[in-house]
């Protein structure tokens, strides 16, 4: 092994302010075939850290934002090395020839203490590839493309998870494991930052699961998910003018964009809120975590005329097998979209239509809502238009529970089910409410218990009055 690279420095509040992240350049000569780079901070790796500084890695084929040809990988501090082969990577990394030429390491400062903090980076190469970092992918069978004759209905998934190639402890294929064992439908891998997962979610999927390419937007200032992407997405934004760009870049590739957990620790979503996104995760793993957070957030974007769709995610890092806990799996919650067919295109169109309902597990009580005039009928994500109609709400499996119905003046109706199925049904004109959703809410308890201080069971999108 020759050294390429070997840099020692302090960073401080003042460079965090100055930018994000820092570029070290370094050589490669001809002929390499593995490329070894490590590197450390101070406190790395223990939880109370004051400063946390992420790795990535581009290759000569270039690093300016948005132009990034050159990505190679990134694994933010989950670990402290990545090894790099023509065939095989540290998962969060991409395999590939080792180019000639200028390279860099980044290094991004997530926090800086205020007394600073020192880093080093080494890096080194050798022309022999040795000992693989990581099975290469599988053979690839490319995405599915239609399955179950292609019948439209309620599919169910997840949004939201994680595995070894971003900063779980499981590997991709138990967390794909587990889906399947889960009876999901569709599984979006939303690694942080990296699409090194991509090539093996070709191989995987199959006709009883449907693995959705995403990449977990994960900046300093709020997380976003892209679900859709044919390619590496840039994640290093400060500005909204920055995220904007980021967004359009994700729907000229056919992708969606979502707002990740809006809430305390979520981390917060500190830009705008008016950014154009396709939806926003309005609940998050168990929803009490601060879910209804995120559902505040999610009804003023209602309230102010804006139609974003409303998401589950589980955002499950997957765990070693024998590890975790029954109570947080994947497809908690669950997300179900009514769509034409198993495939993305079909998945992603629906959850555009908001044709979305989200429960809390795979097998938790059901709500569906719809509305009718005459022979015409709606669901939700559809546009009824002015003038009065029939809403019916349908609750399976929920007695002992209560029905939510708001609008944009707020609740309409607080309804609690005395049996199973359960329909409850108004005549309604949405031309002063502007749409109508659905929500299903545990038992009360405490006589001062108000709606909100129950937990979420199921909830709907909304059925909207027309433009």
């Amino acid at each position: 092994m020759r050294t390429l690279l070997h840099w020692e420095g302090r960073f401080t509040p003042a460079d965090k302010a100055a930018s994000d992240y820092v570029l070290l350049p370094f050589e490669v000569p001809p002929g390499i075939a593995r490329l070894e780079v490590r590197y450390a901070f101070e406190g790395q790796g223990r939880p109370d850290s004051l400063s946390v500084i992420d790795l990535g890695l581009f290759d000569p084929r270039g690093a300016d934002f948005l132009r990034a040809e050159g990505f190679r990988g990134w694994s933010g501090s989950a670990r402290a090395e990545a090894i790099l082969t023509p065939r095989s990577a540290t998962p969060g990394y991409l395999p590939g020839p080792i180019l000639p030429g200028r390279w860099h390491v980044i290094l991004g400062l997530y926090r800086i203490a205020p007394r600073g903090c020192s880093c080093t980076v080494t890096v080194q190469g050798s022309e022999e590839e040795g000992t693989l970092p990581h099975p290469p992918p599988p053979e690839t069978r490319g995405w599915m493309e239609r399955s179950d004759g292609g019948e439209a209905r309620w599919w169910r998934g997840d949004l939201q998870s994680h595995s070894h190639h971003s900063d779980a402890p499981g590997s991709l294929e138990d967390l794909v494991a587990a889906a399947r064992g889960r009876g999901l439908d569709f599984l979006a891998v939303t690694e942080h930052n990296t699409v090194s997962h991509f090539p093996y979610l070709q191989a995987w999927s199959g006709p009883d699961l449907l693995l959705i390419p995403g990449e977990e937007v994960t900046t300093y200032y709020g997380h976003m998910n892209a679900w859709g992407l044919s390619r590496w997405l840039d994640f290093r934004c400060r500005t909204a003018e920055q995220l904007r760009a980021v967004i359009d870049a994700a729907h000229a590739m056919g992708a969606l964009v979502s707002i990740n957990h809006p809430k305390t620790d979520g981390p917060p979503w500190e830009y705008p809120p008016d950014l154009p996104v396709d939806a926003v995760e309005a609940w998050q793993g168990p929803w009490p975590l601060r879910n209804h957070e995120s559902l505040v957030f999610w009804d003023r974007l209602l309230q102010a005329g804006r139609r974003v769709t409303a998401v589950g995610g589980s955002d499950k890092h997957q765990d070693r097998p024998g590890e975790g806990t029954p109570f947080y799996q994947v497809g908690h919650p669950t997300t179900w979209v009514y769509a034409e067919a198993r495939t993305i295109p079909a998945i992603l169109s629906a959850i555009r239509s908001g044709r979305v309902v989200i429960t809390a597990d795979v097998d938790a009580p059901w709500i569906e809502l719809t509305a009718e005039r005459g022979d015409q009928r709606w669901m939700v994500g559809d546009e009824a238009p002015p003038g009065p109609i029939r809403v019916r709400c349908v609750v399976r499996e929920g007695k002992g529970l209560h029905l939510r119905l708001l609008t944009r003046l707020g609740e309409l109706a607080f309804v609690p089910i005395d049996r199973s199925p359960f329909e409850w049904v108004a005549e309604l004109d949405l031309t002063a409410h502007g749409y109508i959703r659905a929500e299903l809410r545990g038992v009360r308890h405490f006589a001062e218990e108000t709606p909100d201080d129950l937990p979420m069971v199921a909830m709907t999108n909304p059925i909207y009055l027309s433009r």
